[in-house]
């Protein structure tokens, strides 16, 4: 005859691993656990000034189909050039692009980078490769990209140097460090950013070292919003693996 000890040990054993998955799972993110940082993100992109330091800029509509797509929490797409009363650089005459977006979820970011929209408007990919920058004490691995089309007879030249941001691991050169950051689902909830900046004919045609005197001194003046978009801080505990990315 089975002892009471015997007959219970089952049923409680059962119920020892069901208040350790609750206990573990009262760890896990939920979506509103990312609501602070997607509100900190739209800030931090709507309180860039139109004019920083050599730069001004005015606003460029992101394209609706664009918007369709990748569902941003926020947006900064803007023209600069340098101010009249800035020093007399040699790309005084032209102007860059600069694009930042942000979406609340990463897979909406999936089909939205270079090497994707670019052949879809048109352009063909002549060159792509790795980079990294360093912008003050922010290491940037990204990508440059390189692209060309032809309207009739006359080509254009185009060069994008492109690089995305996966809050709480980093920023991550193209699109597969944010399809990793996708699988998990509780990184899925603070979704990933973009940065793009286009440079086309007379600068894309510049020496590398040309560009990425204009890039630097750009992104000068665009480091402190993409340090905000970085941070993915939260007021509960988390799983180790969400914080460090391993």
């Amino acid at each position: 005859m089975k002892s009471i000890g015997t007959i219970l040990a089952a049923p409680l054993t059962c119920l020892g691993i069901l208040g350790g998955i609750v206990a573990e799972q009262k760890t896990h993110l939920a979506p509103k656990d990312a609501e602070p940082y997607h509100a900190r993100a739209k800030a931090a992109l709507e309180s860039i000034p139109s004019s920083q330091g050599l730069w001004t800029s005015t606003t460029k509509e992101l394209p609706a189909a664009a918007v369709k797509l990748l569902r941003p929490n926020a947006s900064f797409c803007r023209t600069y050039r340098l101010r009249e009363a800035g020093s007399q650089q040699w790309w005084q005459r032209y102007t860059v692009d600069a694009l930042i977006v942000q979406c609340r979820d990463s897979r909406d970011m999936v089909g939205h980078y270079p090497e994707s929209c670019y052949p879809q408007s048109g352009w063909a990919t002549v060159a792509k490769r790795l980079r990294t920058w360093q912008v003050g004490d922010l290491v940037i691995p990204g990508t440059e990209y390189q692209f060309e089309r032809f309207t009739g007879s006359r080509s254009e030249l185009a060069v994008v140097y492109n690089f995305l941001i996966v809050p709480g691991r980093g920023i991550v050169p193209d699109i597969e460090g944010v399809n990793r950051a996708a699988e998990d689902y509780q990184r899925r909830y603070f979704g990933a950013a973009q940065v793009q900046i286009y440079m086309a004919n007379e600068l894309a045609s510049a020496a590398e070292r040309q560009r990425d005197e204009i890039f630097y001194s750009l992104m000068k003046e665009l480091v402190g919003p993409v340090k905000v978009l970085l941070s993915a801080e939260v007021d509960k505990k988390v799983q180790v693996s969400f914080v460090t990315g391993h």
